[in-house]
């Protein structure tokens, strides 16, 4: 075969403000590292300014902006298009599940579902809309979320094992391949010699001062607000304990007016509990600069809503780089903090557990060393060299016509047919 040319579609390829867009720039990367042809077919306001190659199909994900999108992409050549699937990556428009019937039939379609099973039927009438996609489900092969992507993709991928049960129970017969993603910030092959004296230097600290740290998108299901209060029970203990939020505001789910809002509200929460010296928000940082705040931190620490799970590359980046990581279990897992697989689990939305995470992983060395020990390997699953190589298979698996489009069955690491298997 010659070589690969590969249209990834995003529909915002924005990689400092949408987790989606920088899974696809590490796995374009990956994919011209070995050898393939790797397009980022996206907006058009996206493309032109970059160093990627980076291809604008469209203006807009609406219907008429995805046909114009199709038409595009026929005209690039592509041996396969892979539609890289969130509802915040395309403006929240299902529209973009329409390529797999409107590309030429000789190019396959692939689908990577980042996120699904979040539709809600809300407000009026809800009950009778989801009844009715139950309804069209069964009868058209029509997907409440993707329309015709997760029926006719030729093959399904997905980040998180729970997403494949969501497939195999509305699209009986259809399986995804779970992979798992990479940390989204590389260790450095050789650290600071004294990253922690570095870091404080930087940030005009005390060389003994306790420093924790978060580090993603700050997002209000995040409960970055409990984090605050519960930095405030723990410098009743710890007076000297400083707390650094790194990540941009404003994101695809997260528009400029609530991103405001939100920072207006934590900076509240900051004052409200008297900590406002003792938290800082650093907006986007380079990767460079989140490597070394993690390498100089006493914890890292990730309280979200729903639970933390290997679906967060920002997870994954602290505990690649060794430091003690506290973080949520979903939802009635847990009722105190507890060890599992190298980080501290905290029941969510509890900030009094939150704090006595916290105070334990900043008081019990012994407890920090286990958890800091645990990370890299807890971490080290796959690379994104590996995950770029198992997509090239795929591919190659596709075009060489192993399976027909559409075929039961998924090579990959684990494919999945509901249930509870493998989680």
């Amino acid at each position: 075969m010659g070589r690969l040319r590969v249209g990834l579609v995003c529909g915002h390829f924005d990689p400092a403000r949408d987790g989606v867009a920088d899974y696809t720039r590490h796995l374009a990367g990956g994919l011209r590292a070995g050898g393939c042809e790797a397009l980022v077919c996206t907006a058009r306001r996206y493309a032109g300014t970059r160093t990627e190659e980076v291809v604008g199909v469209t203006d807009g994900w609406g219907v008429p902006g995805v046909l114009r999108a199709a038409r595009i992409l026929a005209r690039l050549s592509l041996d396969v298009v892979h539609v890289q699937f969130a509802p915040s990556a395309f403006g929240f428009s299902r529209a973009v599940g329409l390529l797999p019937l409107l590309l030429p039939a000789g190019v396959p379609v692939v689908a990577t579902l980042h996120e699904y099973g979040v539709w809600t039927a809300d407000g009026v009438g809800g009950p009778l809309r989801a009844a009715a996609w139950s309804a069209a489900e069964r009868r058209w092969g029509v997907d409440r979320e993707t329309l015709a992507l997760t029926r006719r993709a030729a093959r399904l991928l997905v980040t998180a094992p729970e997403h494949a049960e969501v497939v195999a129970a509305r699209c009986p017969g259809r399986e995804a391949a779970f992979l798992p993603i990479a940390s989204n910030i590389p260790v450095p092959r050789a650290g600071r010699a004294d990253p922690r004296g570095a870091l404080r230097a930087r940030l005009g600290l005390p060389g003994d001062a306790a420093l924790v740290v978060f580090f993603g998108f700050l997002h209000p299901v995040k409960g970055l607000d409990r984090l605050i209060e519960a930095l405030a029970a723990v410098r009743r203990v710890l007076p000297g304990v400083r707390l650094v939020l790194a990540g941009g505001e404003q994101s695809h789910s997260v528009r400029q007016e609530a991103a405001t809002a939100m920072r207006r509200r934590l900076e509240d929460t900051a004052r409200r509990c008297g900590v406002a010296d003792a938290v800082s928000v650093t907006g986007y940082l380079p990767a460079e600069e989140v490597s070394g705040l993690l390498q100089g931190a006493d914890a890292a620490v990730f309280p979200f809503d729903a639970g933390v799970t290997a679906k967060s590359g920002s997870l994954l980046a602290a505990l690649g780089h060794g430091v003690p990581t506290v973080a949520t279990a979903p939802p009635g897992v847990l009722d105190r903090p507890t060890e599992v697989d190298g980080v501290l689990r905290v029941p969510p939305r509890d900030t009094a557990a939150l704090a006595d995470a916290l105070l334990a992983v900043l008081s019990d060395r012994a407890l920090a060393a286990r958890l800091a020990a645990a990370g890299p390997a807890r971490s080290a699953g796959w690379t994104w060299s590996q995950i770029a190589g198992f997509h090239a298979r795929t591919y190659t698996e596709l075009i060489r016509g192993s399976r027909p489009p559409g075929a039961r069955g998924a090579s990959g690491p684990r494919a999945h047919r509901g249930g509870r298997e493998g989680r």
